[in-house]
């Protein structure tokens, strides 16, 4: 499998998460609906069925009007947007 999301860079965990199109199937959705549904995230293009969720939580700034930067669920550090 590969890796979309990369790695955090303090803990290394893998900032991959569960796979976007199992979202609407967990609902009860059809595969065609759940396809449908997907196609409208970042990534489908590149990745289509095995585009995931992201598990980093994205740091934004209102000033900026723009992501700053990065929090790892894991481990809790937070890290600027281009080190990512």
């Amino acid at each position: 499998m590969s890796n979309i999301h990369g790695y955090c860079p303090f803990c290394s965990a893998n900032l991959d998460g569960d796979l976007v199109i199992n979202y609407p199937l967990t609902e009860g959705k059809t595969m065609e609906e759940a396809l449908e549904y997907a196609k409208d995230y970042s990534g489908w293009s590149e990745h289509k069925e095995k585009n995931r969720w992201g598990r980093a939580t994205a740091l934004y700034s209102i000033v900026k009007d723009r992501v700053i930067g990065y929090r790892c669920p894991d481990c809790n550090e937070t890290w600027d947007r281009g080190k990512k």
